[in-house]
């Protein structure tokens, strides 16, 4: 007689149990109280409980088409360490460091500089084998950036990266540097400020439907724009809303475009880029960033981030390297990368996805009124 698997042995060992298991036993813990109620829990007013089962997916069947590799074709996240320039020297040599290290890609923040020494900063750099993202409040800055590109003789339908914008400059400035659309980075780069997770879904919308009234009417293909544009956005410090924020933005962004019959478009198509955000008081609570830096990252990538900037609390060598291999420990080691939506069908995360969804485009279509 043939020995029992291992599976049969650990089914029989643990018995199946669900929802009505879970109410039974809940109840006896928590005697004269509704289980449900007493445990749910609410961010933005919106209400989530502490127990999902199958049954709670029946009235968003739609979310199935955000599935897998019909959304995640090219699973995977660039990380994307930040470099403020102070000094081309020191920020180029930090930038080869962070490539040799381990990094993808490489965020110039340039925001306080008026000009800078570009083919200084990007000395040995080669923009072919690394993704390069700048974050600038200047358009004569981004002009120089594309035509490094062009002396260099780059491909640039081949080039990856973003231009990132603490305030939007004005719609034919965006024009100009839109107006090539064989242009792979994305010169649009929105910052959304931080905010609940339903006013963040519902502002990146609006910035984007206004962004298109005004650009189109200038002559530019909506595809265009919509092609130009990356979000960034920071990690919520509830680890279930960052992974369903992610989602629910994805999921509503594709229903917009298709609304404005942008043929082509599909949900990965966005390109969405997480800063964590760090609270961590190293001298109190050593090594906290590393921790929460895990955590945040963590929520990006099950979420589908396509980069991921950790910040290394510590303006020092350790601390630099431990927030860069954070990134690289959950690809190398956990092969979170390797999968294409880890989270698909799990019962508590598409419903917050599908609450979160609702709410957002609610928000959006009042805002859209006022």
């Amino acid at each position: 007689m043939p020995e029992p698997s291992i599976h049969d042995i650990l089914f029989n060992s643990f018995p199946a149990s669900g929802k009505v298991e879970w109410l039974q036993r809940a109840s006896f813990e928590l005697p004269d109280k509704n289980p449900v109620e007493n445990l749910a829990w609410q961010i933005d007013g919106l209400k989530f409980y502490p127990y999902y089962a199958k049954s709670d997916l029946k009235e968003i069947e739609n979310q199935k088409n955000f599935q897998g590799p019909l959304v995640y074709t090219n699973a995977g996240w660039q990380n994307t360490p930040e470099l403020i320039v102070k000094d081309e020297q020191s920020a180029n040599e930090n930038a080869l460091k962070y490539l040799a290290g381990g990094a993808d890609a490489i965020l110039f923040n340039v925001s306080d500089r008026e000009d800078f020494d570009i083919e200084r900063l990007l000395e040995k750099i080669n923009w072919n084998f690394c993704a390069l993202s700048f974050m600038t409040n200047d358009t004569k800055i981004a002009t120089k950036i594309f035509q490094y590109a062009t002396q260099k003789n780059y491909d640039p339908s081949k080039l990856s990266g973003s231009i990132f914008w603490k305030s939007l400059p004005e719609h034919k400035e965006l024009k100009a540097l839109i107006g090539n659309a064989r242009w792979t980075p994305h010169p649009i780069g929105i910052i959304v400020p931080p905010a609940s997770a339903t006013t963040e879904i519902s502002t990146s919308i609006l910035q984007t439907v206004q962004l298109v009234d005004g650009m189109t009417d200038m002559g530019i293909k909506m595809e265009t724009i919509f092609r130009s544009i990356s979000l960034s956005l920071t990690c919520d410090e509830n680890f279930f809303i960052t992974i369903a924020k992610l989602k629910a933005l994805r999921s509503l962004w594709y229903q917009l475009s298709q609304s404005l019959e942008i043929r082509g478009y599909m949900p990965d198509d966005l390109h969405i880029h997480c800063l964590s955000q760090n609270h961590v008081e190293e001298q109190y609570d050593p090594h906290g960033s590393m921790i929460q830096n895990t955590v945040q990252a963590l929520s990006a990538v099950l979420g589908g981030c396509n980069a991921l900037t950790l910040p290394s609390g510590e303006a020092n060598e350790m601390s630099q390297r431990v927030a860069l291999n954070v990134s690289n420990i959950l690809k190398e080691e956990s092969h979170i990368d390797k999968v294409a939506d880890p989270l698909a069908g799990s019962y508590a995360i598409e419903n917050f996805v599908y609450e979160l969804s609702k709410a957002a485009w609610k928000d959006f279509q009042n805002n859209l009124q006022a």
